[in-house]
């Protein structure tokens, strides 16, 4: 944090807005992401327990805040100047080439989608999407759209989108919608941040495609709609072309059909379609998954790992956030942007940490709660405020 990133130094270039300011401003955001790669449940163990305070006066100078400056704060602080130290992490992130060798067959490979942070029948906020239940009560919730790189360790996320609500009659924005805007928003910030952006049935969307073209990356999406005239175009024609290719990876055997030069209505570039036909070990059934790309050369089992590689964003992302960081939990309900992108600058600086830092953490097989259990023990027992202060 200190070394590498500076991010103390970056909070303290945040604008405080309180008009009373009893409590450095520095103090609260640093105690809030010091929980938050601390793995803290709520508010309420970060700021009630006695042991918890004494870990945070083994970092931070001055006055520890309560739960109310803190929800005060979070609420005040503007997003931007959190995402800017997000950004200047991942900017960061690059620059040390720590994803030089790609994450997929020389690939940086990076998966996108949307996921729900919590929801309520009685609480919502002007950033609140709402929608109908079955028994017609009105539901409201938060969903961001989320880009992070898969396939091989550390596993970064490169940015978050939230869905905004619209007024009226119109339709609260859709995942789509936030992929586009998050896509271009991060090429602009960082360029070519990734070679491939992988997804799933949902981006099989012509603005999409294209939106990912023009900024220089590559798609690999699986379809499921065998009703789209690209898939009945393949179909057709594979049905002619016979088996093509037969692998087994993962104790998964598979049959391949593999064909390029397809259109899509309203996609500039051509397309490469093809059909995994698949037999997992231990099962009966064959399961058949196809995949809408525009890499024309890349070999077809990197293409098949890089679609079952997706999973990761489920599994090492979505999964981590809601399980260890907490991030289905509302901390603060107007301030739900703040915590959410202090929960993946967290989520970033462990990953970094445990797989750049140490690089053994694999070999060690700890958990990340004892991970957490022993960067807990280790504030409780040492006072690493000169660390933190030393160099202004």
């Amino acid at each position: 944090m200190k070394s590498v990133y500076r991010i103390p130094e970056k909070i303290n270039t945040l604008e405080d807005k309180r008009k009373r300011k009893s409590i450095p401003f520095f103090n609260v955001i640093m105690v809030v992401l010091i929980s938050f790669i601390l793995q803290y449940e709520s508010f309420h163990e970060i700021f009630t327990y006695d042991t918890s305070r004494k870990r945070f006066k083994n970092v931070i100078k001055g006055r520890i805040p309560k739960t109310d400056a803190a929800r005060l704060v979070l609420k005040l602080v503007e997003t931007t100047g959190i995402r800017k130290i997000h950004e200047s992490i991942i900017k960061k992130i690059y620059e040390n080439k720590t994803l030089r060798k790609g994450t997929i067959a020389g690939y940086v490979v990076a998966a996108i989608d949307g996921v729900e942070l919590f929801q309520s029948t009685k609480k919502n906020c002007k950033g609140c999407l709402v929608r109908k239940l079955t028994n017609g009560v009105k539901e409201h919730y938060h969903r961001s759209v989320v880009c992070m790189t898969v396939g091989s360790d550390p596993h970064i996320i490169i940015g978050q989108e939230m869905l905004h609500p619209r007024d009226g009659k119109e339709k609260d924005e859709g995942e789509l919608t936030g992929g586009k805007r998050l896509i271009k928003r991060l090429y602009e910030t960082h360029h070519h941040f990734a070679d491939v952006i992988v997804a799933d049935a949902l981006y099989v969307n012509a603005p999409f495609i294209n939106t990912v073209h023009a900024c220089r990356m590559e798609v690999v999406i699986r379809a499921k709609d065998e009703k789209r005239l690209v898939i009945q175009d393949a179909a057709g024609l594979f049905k002619t072309q016979g088996r093509k290719k037969e692998f087994t990876k993962d104790k998964v055997h598979v049959q391949v059909w593999d064909l390029t030069g397809f259109q899509m209505e309203g996609v500039e570039k051509p397309l490469r379609v093809l059909k995994f036909v698949e037999q997992h070990s231990g099962e009966k059934e064959e399961r058949m998954v196809w995949i809408v790309t525009s890499l024309m050369d890349t070999d077809y089992i990197a293409i098949w790992t890089m679609m079952h590689k997706r999973w990761d964003i489920e599994e090492n992302g979505f999964h981590q956030l809601k399980t260890y960081y907490h991030a289905k939990h509302c901390f603060e309900h107007a301030a739900v942007e703040t915590i959410f992108m202090l929960n993946i600058i967290a989520f970033n600086l462990r990953e970094m940490y445990l797989f750049r830092r140490m690089q053994t953490f694999r070999k060690t097989k700890m958990t990340r709660r004892e991970v957490s259990i022993k960067f807990k023990d280790d504030l409780l027992l040492h006072s690493y405020r000169k660390l933190i202060y030393d160099d202004g």
